[in-house]
Parts: C-alpha cells; sequence; structure tokens
C-alpha cells in the first residue's frame, strides 16, 4: 500500500486526482512513471504519478481486501450507470483487481490448505449486464405486435447479484494513453495469473441510426427502459478470517460463519483453494455451462445473452455459498466467458433448441415457396402459418446466438436467405413482405457475409422495383428503404446486370421523394430515409466522372433541401449509413459524397454561397480538432482540398489564416514510433495532401 507524498491533478486522460495523504493499491507498475492505482477510500482507479506516493507500512490484509472489493465496487457502479456495459479498460482494471485480490487472500493464511484462490462473488461476475437490447438487423421495435414480451424483473428482486457475461462488441470509451502502460508491457507475463479474458462472439448491433429510423421503431413498440437495469453490487463487509486448518483432509472444507437474522444480500467472498486436486476440477464437464445456457434459454424464453447472465447469477451465488463445490463452479463460470461459440460447447451430438427450430422454419418456408400452389387463391388460407413461421424466425435471429444464426444461414452457399429471397419476389401480401423485411434486416446485422449474399441475389432489383411502383403503402416504403440501405451499407460493388433497376431513373426518384415528398407520408419520415439510402448507394461508385448520382445532381440544379440535410449530418459529425460493426467499414458516407460532389465544378453548384462558408467552417475545425493518425482528419483535408479546387475559395478565403496555422501545424508533426501502421500511413497522408494544398494554392504566402 502507499501513501501520497503531495496533492496532485492533471486534465491528463485517465489519471486519478488526489490530496496528500491518500493511500492507494498499486495494481500496475508498467510504466516507470505512471501506476495504475486504486484509492482505498472510494475505489476509485486511474493512473498516479510514481513519483508522487511513498510505500507505507503493509496494513492488515482484511483491509486490503476491503479496499479491493471498494474499487471493484466502484467499477461496476460506473458501468451501471452506463446501462451494464463495461468498457475495455474498466475490464482491464477488474482483472488486475481479480488478480490482487487472489494474491492477497494467498498471503493471509501460512498453512497450505487455507491458501485460496478464487474469483469472488463480486470479481468472477465481471458484471456486464444490461437491458436487453436489440443485437441483430432491425430493431425489436419491427417484430410482430401481438407476440408477448417476457417481462424483466430484475429491478424488483432485492439483493439480486448480477453475473452478466462479456458483450459481444465492448468499445473503449476513452482508450488509455498507450504511453502510460501500453509501451512496456510484456505480453505473457500475466498470461497465468490474471482471470482469463472473456472473448465472446462479436455480433453487430444498430449502433447508430439516423432520426428517422429511430422514429420508425418508436412507432411500432417501446424499447425496454432503463429501469430494467439490474442493481449494481452491494456493498460487503470485512472478509471473515479463514478455519483454521484441519489435519484430517487435504481439502477442508470451509463451513459458512453461523449468522443470526436473515442473510445479506451478497455474502462474503469465499476463497477456492489454489491447491485444488486437478480431478477435483476435471470432474465438472466442460459442456456443463453451454448446457445450463441452453436449458435457461430453451425453458424461459430469455434470450441468449440474458440466458447467460442468470446462469451466471445462480452459478456465481451458489459458489460463495457453498465452499465445497466452489473450484468447481469457478470452472462452469469460466466457461461461460472462455467458450466463443456456446452451441459448439455442448455434448457431442446434441443440437441447440435454436439450431433445430431454424432448421424446421427454414425447410418449410422452403416447401411453401416451391409449393405448384403458391400462385392459386387456395394459398392465401395458409397466412397464419407463415406469418407464425416468420414471427418465429425473426424472433430467433434477434434473441439467439448469433453464432448459431450465422451457421444456419450460411448453411449449403446461404441457400436458405436465397429461399427466403426468391419467396419474397413471389409473394404479394403486403403483411408477410414486411415480416420478410424485418427478417432480411436481422440477417444484415449478423454478418457482412449475409449483406454480400443479399447484395448479389435478385432482393436490391426487387426492392428497387417494388420502391417505385407501390407508393401507397407507407410502411412497406419504409422499412423497402431501410433495407435497401442496409444492403449498400459496406460499399461492395453492386452485380453489373442490377443496373436495369438501380440506374438514373431510381436516383431520380429517390430526389424526388426527398425535394417534394409523398403525398402518403404524412409522417415526413420517407425523405430521411431516402437521403440515407442516396447516401448508402452512393458508396460503391468509386469514379466521380461515372457517378450516376452526380450526374443526376447535375441535371436536376436545385436540390435544396438534399444540401440542407447533407450539412446537418455533416455539422453533427453523424455517418447515418453506418449501423453496423461489421469489418472492413465501408468509407464515411457523408464525406463521400461530399468529395465526390466537389470533384467536379458542375456538381460542385448545388450548394448556396451561405451554405459552403458553414461547410468550411466546419471542415476547418474539424481538420484543427482530430488527432494525427486519424483517418477522418484525412478525409476532411480531401474535402477541403476539393473545394478548394472546385469552387471559388480563393477569391474570398473564408477561414484561410485559420486553415493555413492547422496545416503548419501538420506539416511539423513528428512522427511516433509507438503508432499502428495505419495511423501512421494516416499521418503520412495528411502531410501529402497539405503539401498539394501549398503547392497549387498556397505557395506564395508560404514563401
Amino acid at each position: 500500500m502507499y501513501r501520497a507524498l503531495y496533492a496532485f491533478k492533471s486534465e491528463e486522460p485517465n489519471s486519478l486526482p488526489f490530496a496528500a495523504g491518500e493511500s492507494f493499491l498499486i495494481l500496475e507498475r508498467s510504466n516507470t512513471h505512471w501506476w495504475l492505482g486504486s484509492r482505498c477510500s472510494s475505489g476509485e482507479t486511474g493512473y498516479i504519478p510514481a513519483s508522487y506516493i511513498q510505500k507505507i507500512q503493509a496494513p492488515e490484509h482484511d483491509e486490503v481486501l476491503q479496499s479491493i472489493d471498494r474499487a471493484i465496487e466502484g467499477i461496476h457502479n460506473v458501468a451501471m450507470k452506463n446501462g451494464g456495459k463495461y468498457n475495455l479498460e474498466q475490464r482491464e482494471v477488474l482483472q488486475k483487481l481479480i488478480h490482487h485480490r487472489k494474491e492477497t487472500l494467498s498471503r493471509r493464511s501460512p498453512t497450505p490448505s487455507t491458501h485460496k484462490q478464487s474469483i469472488s462473488s463480486s470479481s468472477s461476475e465481471l458484471s456486464l449486464s444490461r437491458t436487453p437490447q436489440p443485437l441483430n438487423g432491425l430493431s425489436r421495435a419491427y417484430s410482430c405486435q401481438d407476440s408477448e414480451s417476457i417481462p424483466d424483473n430484475t429491478e424488483n428482486v432485492p439483493g439480486l447479484y448480477q453475473v452478466p457475461p462479456q458483450p459481444r462488441q465492448a468499445v473503449p470509451i476513452t482508450p488509455p494513453p498507450p504511453e502510460k502502460h501500453r509501451e512496456n508491457r510484456r505480453p505473457g507475463v500475466n498470461a497465468s495469473t490474471e482471470a482469463p479474458s472473456a472473448s465472446v462472439s462479436s455480433a453487430s448491433s444498430v449502433s447508430s441510426q439516423s432520426g428517422s429510423t429511430r422514429s420508425i421503431i418508436s412507432s411500432d413498440v417501446s424499447l425496454p427502459s432503463a429501469g430494467s437495469t439490474p442493481p449494481p453490487v452491494p456493498s460487503r463487509a470485512k472478509a471473515p478470517p479463514p478455519p483454521p486448518p484441519d489435519s484430517s483432509s487435504s481439502l477442508p472444507p470451509q463451513p459458512a460463519p453461523s449468522r443470526k437474522g436473515p442473510w445479506p444480500s451478497a455474502p462474503p467472498p469465499i476463497s477456492i483453494s489454489s491447491n485444488s486436486s486437478p480431478t477435483r476440477s476435471a470432474s465438472v464437464p466442460t459442456t456443463t455451462g453451454a448446457e445450463l445456457i441452453e436449458l435457461v434459454r430453451k425453458n424461459t424464453g430469455l434470450s441468449y445473452d440474458m440466458s447467460r447472465v442468470a446462469v451466471g447469477v445462480v452459478v456465481g451465488h451458489l459458489q460463495a455459498t457453498i465452499p465445497k463445490a466452489a473450484a468447481d463452479l469457478e470452472q462452469v463460470l469460466l466457461s461461460l466467458v472462455e467458450s466463443k461459440d456456446m452451441s459448439a460447447a455442448l455434448p457431442r451430438g446434441q443440437l441447440c433448441h435454436d439450431e433445430q427450430r431454424l432448421e424446421v422454419i427454414f425447410a418449410d418456408l422452403a416447401r411453401h415457396r416451391d409449393d405448384a400452389q403458391q400462385r392459386s387463391w387456395a394459398l392465401y388460407e395458409d397466412h397464419a402459418l407463415i406469418a407464425c413461421y416468420l414471427q418465429e424466425l425473426l424472433q430467433i435471429l434477434t434473441d439467439a446466438d448469433p453464432e448459431v444464426c450465422k451457421r444456419m444461414c450460411r448453411a449449403k452457399q446461404s441457400e436458405p436467405v436465397l429461399s427466403l429471397v426468391s419467396y419474397y419476389q413471389m409473394e404479394h401480401r403486403v403483411s408477410l413482405r414486411l415480416l420478410l423485411l424485418q427478417v432480411f434486416g436481422a440477417m444484415c446485422g449478423l454478418d457482412s457475409a449475409l449483406i454480400s449474399t443479399l447484395l448479389n441475389s435478385i432482393l436490391p432489383m426487387e426492392l428497387a422495383r417494388d420502391l417505385q411502383n407501390d407508393m401507397q403503402e407507407h410502411q412497406k416504403m419504409c422499412y423497402t428503404a431501410l433495407v435497401l440501405a442496409m444492403i449498400f451499407s459496406m460499399g461492395e460493388q453492386v452485380p453489373y446486370h442490377h443496373y436495369d433497376h438501380l440506374n438514373t431513373g431510381f436516383v431520380q426518384f429517390l430526389l424526388d421523394v426527398i425535394e417534394d415528398g409523398l403525398p402518403s407520408d404524412s409522417s415526413e419520415q420517407l425523405p430521411d430515409l431516402c437521403v440515407n439510402l442516396l447516401l448508402a448507394f452512393n458508396l460503391h461508385l468509386t469514379v466521380p466522372e461515372n457517378n450516376m448520382v452526380m450526374q443526376t445532381l447535375i441535371k436536376r440544379h436545385n436540390v435544396k433541401i438534399l444540401s440542407e440535410k447533407i450539412l446537418l449530418l455533416l455539422n453533427r459529425g453523424e455517418d447515418p449509413v453506418c449501423i453496423f460493426k461489421h469489418t472492413p467499414p465501408a468509407p464515411h458516407s457523408v464525406l463521400k459524397f461530399l468529395q465526390d460532389v466537389f470533384a467536379s465544378r458542375d456538381s460542385a453548384t448545388i450548394f448556396y454561397h451561405t451554405d459552403m462558408m458553414v461547410m468550411i467552417d466546419i471542415a476547418v475545425r474539424q481538420i484543427s480538432d482530430l488527432s494525427p493518425g486519424d483517418k477522418l482528419r484525412m478525409e476532411y483535408l480531401s474535402l477541403m482540398h476539393a473545394i478548394m479546387c472546385s469552387t471559388d475559395y480563393m477569391q474570398h478565403k473564408h477561414r484561410l489564416s485559420d486553415l493555413q496555422a492547422t496545416l503548419q501545424r501538420i506539416l511539423g508533426e513528428e512522427d511516433d514510433p509507438r503508432e499502428d501502421k495505419g495511423s501512421a500511413s494516416a499521418r503520412q497522408m495528411d502531410k501529402l495532401i497539405v503539401q498539394q494544398i501549398y503547392k497549387e494554392f498556397l505557395e506564395s504566402s508560404r514563401n
């Protein structure tokens, strides 16, 4: 334990301010000057300058344990305020705290029989619980209206002890500064001692949508509220001293101390013997965790994520209250975070329920498609059955393990997906087409490979034709535009024969809807959705001279509404097309669109003079504010260069002095050897663009 010699306060990200005399636990010393520490009084964690603190006489183990528990609790509480989501930095700090707690417990008693090593009820349960959120494709708000939602009663259960799993995709809110604890990290040093890092399959969720998309979602059903977020981990009392060793057994039981009155909601952490017999741990099948998740999901209807949380809660509580089984239960807990595909972790020959249902649904829908009576009036009697299948399919794609869904959709060269596409083409009932559109949206959220499959099918042509010909069904038009934007969102090249329908007439139709609207669109959602679709469609058009979107804009001349909406998106820094986290990421659709506009003097005239001034203000501000190596800065520099080339910028010279100061700073930036290759390459490209700007426009002022 260390004590502060002086007070410290800094605006450096991730640093921990403190007053003189405060006590700290040091968790990591990977950097000479900055140490990762936890404040004993509050449990806050952050980086501390090593020269400001001094080591003090070691306190009692119980005091150290309480400090560690406070730090763990503090991280839990911060994450709960963010909806139960943990970023990567919080996860790392939790693992270090767990490791530190294990070491403290192992030093607590001199006898081997009481040397315990545990993932405690506070630390093994690296809570990542969050409210049930739509994970794949379109929001669950698009699911059928009459399907029952499963109530979330966690907020009414007193003392509920959450053990959530790793999220499928965690992005750090503020990345830890590499100069503090990344530069000197030695790989493999802590691999054997730290708690295993969870690697859970990544499935993209709709992370950012345009305002119009959100309004469509909210108009169907209300999403789960933040009130269903589980409560933070309760505070713990001082850990009880271990009982004296029992010489009669190599693995003595740890009797829980007798208590009078009701049990607390969160029992004190129970340690696990570090010398447990390997045969005892081996007695727990590695498939136990996967089987428990499967049972909970099948029998309760909870989503895959919530089933995982439920299993973690129960196993974690059993581990804390049954010391004899603690080591075995720890193996189950670890299996919950170590296995990427839980369905593959089931016993050999056992298929998960979701996989079985998907197989049945895909087969039956293919049978209906191939039915010779598809085109007769008698088929309308099967409407309820097909609707039921599609509703269940949508629910599975949204709630089940995404690895299972991806595997089943890709089976037999994506035959189930292509079968649904051909069924959509021959099915003309609006209600069933709406359900199919929701299913396609959910598939887009699963994997970029499925988006590619849909793009190369006949679906884009069918949706484009449908959008232009059936303008009376407002809801179907909204869904169609949204799914088309999803299909084009990765910027993949479109098959050549698709241009029979995806031509200048299609672009002109989108511009007409954006500028003039439709009589059936009382909510004015379609213009925003068509802007998103136009931006997504423009992503794959890489040659400005042959860009049909730019050619149509030049012929139309007046696109006042479109230019206003583009300018608004630019000012917000939003990319409404980037709704998935698939790799490789597509270019920023708004910046790519503007770069194409200003690639020619003919298309650059669509913006009014005042709009141009605002756009230059935004571009100069972003170039000045964005960090070196940020690829977005390179995009804004390219945009500014294009504006100077295709407009009369050198006549009005708006914000030229600010721009020159920023460009000079970029030229003077030094290379950072700790940067990754991508950032270093972006920094070099920035300098090349700046040099080109000076060469073409500012050479005289530079001299």
